[in-house]
């Protein structure tokens, strides 16, 4: 974020802004949802502070270059769990408790940002030639930096003027120097954002402009205008939005009334209908935010200040609760990324250098390539650092507010620091046990560091959580290591005592062998079946010299993903984002006797959701049928393989159109991203993927994944 930008917003925490309270009350198990159960990602995507919040958290993964927007939320969903989700809407349900009912700035402005999603979709869907998923995060985080802006009494001056948007945006550079288009689009980081974060940033610029533009930020334009952010009238807008997709106004139409029909379903299921104020769809937006409504970063325990300090405790204990869940050591989890994922989600804390202990407990070191401590040190005990090594190893976070500060420490530990300007830096100590664990150094503005100091508590939560993972995995480490160090022992005992038990019978086999030969001649018609015999007496005693020089390896428990369930969640994400907007009906034929498979559950969603996300392309917008199978124990090259199948009845493809699905890059002009990244993985799993596919006949996707599985135990028989 640019210092301006972190100005303008006198760094209001994103995990500070509300969000919609239905989602924090489902996904903490405290409502029960209304009509058909969602999945949990399809619930974040209604809100605009939510999805900004994973996205800059997706940051903290590895291996994220090239997915899209609405993978990247569900990557972290899938890496954080539903932990971390729940974590991370304990303050808005702590806000919502407080304040009773959602107060009517809050409600507009969920309303128009749904309303703006839904109908960046339904241009997309019509045009064609951009992603349906990523025109609706953009239609939905288009005005997402407002209820930031709200926190600076400069900004509260404009709103209270009753301004519509469109005048709004065109005041905003004026008084505080950066507009919330643009400061939306600073939000999103800048490594991967690309069209997304240009979308939000000339979503109010002159439409004569976008003559040139990407399909993407002329959807999002045109959007904003239809939902009531631009200025003039109906018939304007829409001829606005003609000129910017060369949509038909007949399709136009269809593409409105749609998007309206889903907005007004969805704020139905949110519980953001008012029967005494019904929105008008299309109408002006006059965006407000009620003042007292800004969420308590730390709530007090004083009840002076409105706070129950029973309410307080238990959510302190809540968050405690979650985060140990979320940081727990495991095969699957790292804890330093956990920490780097919660951090940003629930704190929204820049990525940190981490520095682990190197030599004795006050010397640390930056990680090195291989994830081990080998970098710049930094010494705790250093007399340079005067009281803030003793700080530090107390567990007290140190605040270096400026470059000037950090050019007054030794050369040393600038050049760790390494400040810019109107940059400061924070070190959290990870203290757990009275021993510090590790250091987190985050680099920001210099400005966000208040918004931090309010959430002191939060940030103790974090680093305490995190510093008793790490000791876990300290320990688990320990003992893993002296459990293989017991097994190689072990086993090299066995290994003896089996050679000493073979050696009589192989060395008497193969005297036999050569007394036979001898006796019978080398002529002898038994010759060849000696020979059979002999090689596999050899080969015994080969696989004995292998036993005996391949230690065991003692590991930690494998993830085991059950195909057949995650097929079944990401059809019915799919369904929800894509499916139904497309008029597509969907088939699953499930092998109930496949076993789960030693696969990672991240990878194998990346590649069942890009290959059905290509089957929808190939049907279009006209409706149409996918259908998914799975089965068990299909022989490929001799060797038995578990198979997805994912078959559309579009318009199918020529081999041309195949051989760029599969391109390693997108040709000028495409802007639907190819199979490249997905066949990459699937050859990294040990797998193969085919593709058949003619024109007018469908294509079909065979996914063929390595069969190492976990048996179902079996079932006690009764007595």
């Amino acid at each position: 974020m640019s210092a301006t930008a972190a100005s303008a917003i006198e760094c209001a925490v994103l995990s500070g802004a509300p969000s919609v309270p239905v989602i924090a009350g489902t996904a903490l198990g405290l409502r029960a949802p209304q009509g058909e159960a969602q999945p949990l990602s399809s619930l974040l995507r209604a809100d605009p502070v939510l999805v900004l919040r994973v996205l800059r958290a997706s940051e903290a993964l590895e291996h994220t270059n090239g997915l899209s927007a609405a993978r990247r939320i569900d990557a972290v969903i899938d890496v954080g769990g539903q932990a971390l989700i729940r974590a991370a809407m304990l303050d808005t349900h702590h806000w919502s408790s407080r304040v009773g009912g959602v107060p009517d700035g809050f409600r507009r402005y969920w309303s128009h940002s749904l309303l703006t999603a839904e109908t960046a979709r339904e241009l997309s869907l019509r045009c064609g030639h951009s992603d349906p998923d990523e025109a609706y995060i953009a239609g939905l985080l288009l005005d997402v930096a407002l209820p930031l802006l709200s926190a600076n009494p400069s900004y509260l001056n404009l709103l209270a003027q009753g301004h519509h948007e469109s005048v709004l945006a065109g005041l905003e550079s004026t008084e505080l120097g950066v507009s919330h288009a643009e400061l939306a689009a600073d939000l999103l980081p800048a490594g991967w954002a690309g069209e997304l974060a240009d979308a939000l940033r000339f979503h109010h610029a002159d439409a004569a402009l976008f003559h040139d533009a990407p399909e993407l930020l002329r959807v999002a334009r045109a959007a904003e205008e239809l939902s009531g952010g631009g200025s003039g009238d109906a018939m304007q807008h829409a001829a606005l939005a003609h000129a910017l997709t060369g949509l038909p106004m007949d399709q136009l139409n269809d593409a409105w009334q749609t998007a309206c029909r889903r907005t007004h379903s969805r704020l139905d299921a949110l519980q953001l209908l008012d029967p005494m104020a019904p929105m008008i769809a299309g109408e002006p937006y006059r965006p407000f935010f009620e003042v007292s409504l800004v969420p308590s970063f730390d709530p007090s325990s004083d009840p002076a200040n409105g706070n129950d300090p029973q309410q307080s405790v238990l959510l302190d204990l809540a968050r405690s609760g979650l985060l140990a869940q979320v940081l727990e050591p495991t095969a699957d989890n790292d804890v330093l990324r956990a920490y780097r994922l919660a951090g940003a989600l629930l704190l929204d804390l820049p990525m940190p250098q981490m520095l682990l202990p190197a030599h004795g407990e006050t010397r640390f070191a930056v990680l090195d390539e291989a994830g081990e401590p080998g970098g710049v040190q930094l010494d705790l005990a250093h007399s340079g650092l005067g009281d803030i090594g003793q700080q530090l190893l107390r567990g007290q976070p140190w605040y270096c507010e400026d470059a000037q500060q950090a050019a007054r420490l030794p050369i040393s530990i600038q050049r760790l620091l390494r400040p810019a300007r109107g940059e400061a830096c924070l070190v959290l100590p990870l203290l757990g046990d009275g021993r510090v664990e590790a250091l987190a150094l985050h680099r920001m503005p210099v400005s966000a560091l208040s918004g931090l100091r309010k959430r002191a508590t939060g940030l103790d939560a974090l680093t305490g959580a995190t510093a008793r993972a790490l000791r876990m995995q300290r320990v688990q480490a320990r003992n893993l290591g002296e459990l293989r160090s017991s097994m190689v022992e072990q086993y090299a005992a066995h290994s003896r005592q089996l050679r000493a038990d073979l050696n009589t019978p192989l060395g008497l086999l193969k005297h036999q062998v050569k007394s036979m030969r001898l006796k019978m001649g080398a002529d002898s018609m038994l010759e060849s079946e000696l020979s059979v015999f002999n090689d596999q007496v050899i080969r015994i005693d080969t696989v004995l010299h292998q036993f005996e020089s391949r230690p065991p390896d003692i590991t930690a428990a494998a993830q085991w993903t059950d195909i057949n369930q995650l097929i079944e969640q990401i059809m019915a994400e799919t369904d929800e984002r894509t499916f139904r907007a497309r008029s597509i009906t969907t088939e699953l034929h499930l092998d109930s006797a496949l076993p789960p498979l030693h696969l990672p559950l991240s990878a194998m969603r990346d590649i069942v959701a890009a290959l059905l996300t290509v089957s929808a392309e190939q049907i279009g917008g006209g409706g149409g049928r996918i259908a998914v199978s799975s089965a068990d124990g299909v022989n490929w090259n001799g060797v038995l393989h578990a198979e997805i199948r994912i078959r559309d009845f579009g318009r199918g493809m020529d081999a041309a159109r195949v051989a760029a699905l599969f391109a390693s890059t997108a040709g000028e002009g495409q802007a639907r991203p190819t199979l490249a990244h997905a066949l990459a993985q699937i050859r990294a799993l040990g797998g193969s993927l085919s593709c058949k596919s003619a024109i007018g006949q469908g294509t079909v996707f065979q996914l063929l994944l390595p069969r190492q599985t976990r048996r179902r135990a079996p079932a006690a028989s009764p007595a």
